[in-house]
């Protein structure tokens, strides 16, 4: 009896063990895609007074935050503005 009791409580605490650590991975995943969409923003930013690299830093920074090339400004404002406060 004892060891029925010792195995449906592992199996319950391994459950609860893989639901944090899967809701972990995506907090992560989330976590990690902004710090990617910010590092391309300020890259972009750093050369915008430079046309020729301007525009080159603009279309990674489109590609990397999978925003139109025409919005990924208006897109990299809203997040910076995000991280401030």
């Amino acid at each position: 009896m004892n060891k029925i009791i010792e195995k449906k409580l592992t199996i319950i605490l391994l459950a609860i063990i893989a639901y944090f650590l899967f809701s972990i991975s995506g907090s992560l995943k989330e976590s990690a895609k902004y710090d990617s969409d910010l590092r391309a923003c300020a890259k972009m930013k750093a050369y915008l007074n430079d046309k020729e690299l301007s525009n080159l830093f603009k279309e990674e920074a489109a590609f990397t935050t999978e925003v139109e090339v025409k919005y990924v400004i208006e897109y990299c404002k809203k997040l910076t503005q995000q991280n401030l406060f």
